[in-house]
């Protein structure tokens, strides 16, 4: 079935505090929005790798999330935004956490009368930033080996911690997840080196990654956690400079 047709549902505005993205808006239209946004560094690391310009021309952010698969680079990022999904059916609107819409790979919490309509997250504040960092064998049009996305909040004084997100493509399954542990060690904490390596320490405590043909899960461990270090200190460097 093509939605392409339900312009509607193209889309990106501020409202309420909000971002609020149609689920049929393509790469390329939010890559227009994000340039001079205040929110624009959260989904620019993400859509400067998605893959070629034709493929950001049609391929749309519901696409992508209901894909529901570790290949889908958007996903950790909006997990990471603490981000919500509308759903439309014949019953109605309803609303979810993104995390619980994701179910396991290839599969999503709509029903069969139902599509995605809108996701949506809190307009991150001045304190905020957020990272995104992807490995795979070139830097764009390849799937990620291992992909991170981290979000960190500072109170005030931009030193401790009060809101802190990461979401790896991969931790426990093969669906991009939020991984609690790592958010608890830095919740709290001053945004320093110190702090970043006990994150790093704790992650590869949990991760329980697998071996494919792209790679051994060795290999996707050390990775992962050079990348949460990586996404952890652009956080601390964006939020410093502001």
């Amino acid at each position: 079935m093509d939605l392409s047709g339900l312009a509607e549902l193209r889309y990106v505005k501020r409202e309420d505090g909000e971002i609020k993205i149609g689920a049929l808006t393509t790469i390329a239209d939010l890559e227009k929005q994000v340039g001079s946004s205040a929110w624009g560094k959260s989904l620019n690391d993400v859509i400067t790798k998605f893959g070629s310009p034709n493929i950001r021309s049609i391929a749309t952010i519901g696409g992508n999330i209901c894909a529901a698969s570790s290949s889908e680079d958007l996903i950790p990022v909006f997990l990471a935004l603490d981000a919500r999904v509308k759903i439309l059916g014949k019953n109605g609107t309803r609303e979810m956490a993104l995390r619980e819409f994701l179910v396991a790979k290839r599969k999503t919490a709509l029903h069969a009368d139902e599509i995605l309509a809108e996701v949506s997250f809190p307009e991150p504040s001045a304190r905020a930033a957020c990272s995104f960092q992807k490995l795979g064998m070139r830097n764009i049009l390849i799937i990620a080996l291992v992909s991170v996305a981290a979000f960190v909040e500072t109170d005030d004084s931009r030193s401790a911690i009060i809101q802190a997100r990461v979401a790896l493509n991969r931790f426990r399954s093969k669906i991009p997840q939020r991984t609690e542990s790592v958010e608890k060690e830095l919740l709290g904490q001053k945004l320093h080196d110190e702090t970043i390596g006990s994150a790093v320490d704790r992650l590869g405590e949990e991760l329980a990654l697998t071996s494919d043909y792209r790679a051994s899960a060795e290999y996707r461990t050390e990775a992962v956690k050079v990348l949460l270090r990586r996404a952890l200190v652009d956080c601390q460097q964006n939020i410093l400079r502001k």
